[in-house]
């Protein structure tokens, strides 16, 4: 069995950066229904290689028709590296960070909503690196369509 290297990285914390909730259509009848949404992600060293914070930010009705509300946030992971051969940025994952992130999201979802006059949001169990895939391959295709010329 191969050694495992301690990966000797330390999560400092995970923090809300910015939402925007807001009550769009009351007249929607039933449970509610949401499409999580992986929208952003940027990962940003320091300069001595030492910190990482992972950026993401999300959209929990993603393309949802007649959506109750409209509800982004943006949080942010941020790590340290706590010796010089400690696990190298490159071999952390982002799906780890994000893994991180996603029971904040969850808490923050279910907190806010039971506050709107709608039924409390549970957000069902994500996978975080299908989360990423997901995004990814979203955005290549963006940045594939031909360019408007109108």
């Amino acid at each position: 069995m191969e050694d495992q290297k301690v990966p000797g990285i330390a999560i400092e914390h995970v923090r809300l950066l910015n939402a925007h909730i807001e009550m769009v259509n009351s007249t929607v009848e039933g449970k509610p229904s949401y499409n999580v949404r992986l929208i952003g992600m940027q990962r940003v060293e320091s300069h001595d290689g030492m910190v990482l914070d992972l950026l993401a930010q999300f959209d929990v009705m993603h393309g949802v028709e007649k959506p109750l509300f409209k509800f982004t946030c943006d949080f942010v992971a941020r790590y340290r590296r706590r010796a010089a051969d400690s696990m190298t940025w490159e071999e952390f994952s982002s799906g780890m960070a994000l893994a991180h992130i996603i029971p904040y999201l969850r808490e923050f979802v279910s907190n806010m909503t039971n506050r709107l006059p709608a039924p409390v949001l549970m957000l069902d169990p994500i996978n975080a690196h299908a989360m990423i895939d997901d995004y990814k391959k979203r955005k290549v295709a963006v940045e594939s369509r031909p360019a408007d010329k109108g």
